[in-house]
């Protein structure tokens, strides 16, 4: 067969093109990260997103904590759309690990021996009865007291150390102040800042298969008993605390004290939009001791998780993202907020971020003496005897205790109406529920 110059030239061209397509190494593509948040993450998520740009693909969403729970089956079943990584409420590591939703990857084999240390234990909520972790937790939301050191002064209060001091405040601002408030106890701040300290059984998994709710325990008596003639005389207000109602209590200088998480300065107390307390007057105690006890237990209202879906493409990748949001400073100190405030508002639960984040609230003259010391304290005495439980524990709060208090403004009914609602939730999941051990 005969073969021209020309055609000889394009076959030889031909070949050498083929040979440096050969040779040439192929370039992987960037990681890619759909993230999930809500607004108070938002611009953490949002910063990591620029600093990895050209790095990672990172796509961030805006969600409420509870839309993973409502999308995840949908997803499941047309095999698409699960976010890689997600920040949620504590509960959902359960809830996300049942195997008919199966939607929360263990993390032990991506973590370094290191980022483990770094967490001491306050990543323990995360951990199975197998050991591994299957979440990240962002952050301690442990109860303190946190009190106007103004009002304290001007009504001769000293820091209560027990319940029963903190009670008898109640009773004389009913006495002699009236109009005068220690708190608002629905959404899940009795629950947080009493009930849970108080080691009041509801929550309590006791194997995958039993869970003890008892609303009747002398655990969950003692409250309501204290808790009651004080919501009868206006001092504890039985709705929410984020209701304009009860806004309005506090920006009029009304609020004299309220057990509530670490969080509740940065986020409640202090932004003009929410209590607005003036500067210099507040500061947190440690959790007053409920009479008999010998610990003075926290109790936590929040202290969101990042879990990372057993879907994810790089699932190393999603595990950097969470920790950039515990530890790192351009988010734990210096992310812009959007009310121009800076720094995560949250007590980080990695303790590299922890000593960024004291170090900004030491600082902070806003407070008239630092609520570290206070939190610190607390951030090892939440009482461990509540465990995640497979159903929206979390969730029942909203939508039983609030609704039977609003109605009712009796604090034991409302409990009772929570443990019914959770009894039947547990059961629909398998659980057998007790009322003893």
């Amino acid at each position: 067969m005969r073969i021209t110059k020309r055609a000889a030239a394009a076959v030889g061209v031909l070949a050498i093109a083929s040979s440096a397509l050969i040779s040439m190494p192929s370039q992987a593509a960037n990681p890619s990260l759909l993230i999930w948040v809500d607004s108070p993450r938002l611009p953490g998520a949002k910063e990591y997103a620029k600093i990895m740009k050209g790095k990672v693909d990172v796509k961030v969403e805006l969600h409420s904590q509870g839309d993973l729970l409502a999308k995840v089956q949908l997803f499941n079943r047309v095999k698409k759309g699960w976010p890689d990584v997600v920040f949620g409420p504590p509960n959902d590591v359960a809830v996300l690990r049942n195997p008919i939703i199966g939607n929360a990857r263990e993390i032990s084999t991506l973590l370094k021996a290191q980022e483990i240390k770094n967490f001491g234990k306050l990543n323990d909520w995360c951990k199975g009865s197998d050991g591994k972790y299957y979440c990240v937790k962002n952050d301690m939301a442990q109860s303190v007291l946190w009190y106007d050191t103004a009002l304290f002064a001007e009504f001769g209060y000293t820091v209560p150390t027990k319940m029963s001091e903190l009670f008898a405040i109640g009773a004389d601002l009913a006495a002699k102040h009236p109009g005068y408030s220690l708190g608002a106890l629905s959404d899940a701040a009795a629950y947080s800042s009493y009930f849970w300290p108080s080691q009041c059984p509801l929550n309590n998994e006791l194997s995958a298969t039993r869970v003890l709710i008892n609303s009747k325990s002398p655990k969950c008596t003692r409250v309501t008993a204290a808790l009651q003639p004080l919501i009868d005389k206006g001092v504890f207000y039985p709705g929410s605390a984020f209701s304009p109602e009860y806004i309005k209590i506090a920006q009029e200088g009304k609020l004299v004290a309220h057990i509530g998480p670490s969080w509740f300065g940065e986020f409640v107390l202090r932004p003009a939009s929410s209590f607005n307390i003036p500067t210099g007057r507040l500061t947190a105690a440690p959790m007053p001791m409920w009479e008999g006890e010998t610990v003075n237990y926290s109790g936590e209202w929040g202290g969101g998780i990042y879990t990372i879906s057993p879907h994810a493409k790089f699932p190393r990748a999603a595990l950097d993202f969470a920790l950039f949001m515990v530890g790192d400073k351009r988010n734990v100190v210096d992310v812009v907020n959007p009310d121009k405030s800076t720094g995560a508002p949250t007590f980080p639960a990695y303790i590299p971020g922890n000593k960024l984040w004291k170090a900004k609230i030491d600082a902070d003259t806003y407070y008239k003496a630092s609520p570290y010391a206070a939190m610190a304290a607390q951030a090892g005495k939440v009482w461990t005897g509540v465990k995640p439980v497979r159903y929206d524990a979390d969730g029942a709060w909203g939508a039983a205790f609030a609704p039977e208090m609003a109605k009712s403004k009796d604090i034991q009914k409302a409990l009772d109406a929570y443990a019914t609602y959770t009894s039947n939730l547990a059961q629909q999941l398998g659980y057998e529920v007790t009322t003893k051990k």
